[in-house]
């Protein structure tokens, strides 16, 4: 896989290329962005607070689970406007994680690259599974939209996946 994949959306032409330490101050604008209306109600000091600590902890759980996942920033026009995190596995493709700017969110951005990975999967005759926040109603929705059915529900999220059309020889 190179280092950088273009994927066409009704935006434009998104290049997904890996995650770099200067990209550390745009991905935790992003976290914070993407987890506003959870902690809508601290105080903004104590909201800094909880998201630098949740942050860090992110990073690390996500290193530790998925030390072979690829973590990839969006852009768009050169700049970035979200991220995602896939891992690899072989038996499926697991989406770990995506968040798109606020800006950038409901303009077909997050479909075009969720179907990506289903064409992905499709090749490789794997599924895709992700989990999506109980809470996240819209996300919920674009993976439904897209043939995703929930597997099992959790405390906080609920797990999905998509299975790829069986290949029929003739």
């Amino acid at each position: 896989m190179s280092d950088v994949r273009e994927i066409p959306s009704p935006a434009g032409v998104l290049h997904l290329r890996p995650e770099r330490e200067a990209d550390r101050d745009f991905r935790y604008r992003l976290f914070c962005d993407s987890r506003e209306p959870e902690f809508a109600l601290l105080a903004p000091v104590a909201f800094q607070q909880v998201m630098a600590q949740q942050f860090h902890a992110q990073i690390l759980s996500h290193l530790a689970r998925f030390p072979e996942a690829r973590f990839d920033i969006i852009e768009l026009s050169g700049e970035p406007i979200g991220r995602i995190v896939v891992d690899r596995p072989g038996e499926f493709l697991h989406m770990v994680d995506q968040a798109i700017v606020p800006q950038w969110r409901g303009r077909g951005v997050g479909t075009a690259i969720v179907r990506a990975l289903m064409e992905e999967a499709q090749a490789a005759g794997v599924p895709v599974r992700i989990e999506g926040a109980s809470e996240n109603d819209p996300s919920l929705r674009l993976y439904r939209r897209l043939g995703f059915v929930p597997v099992e529900t959790v405390p906080l999220y609920t797990r999905l996946e998509w299975r790829p059309a069986p290949i029929v020889s003739g």
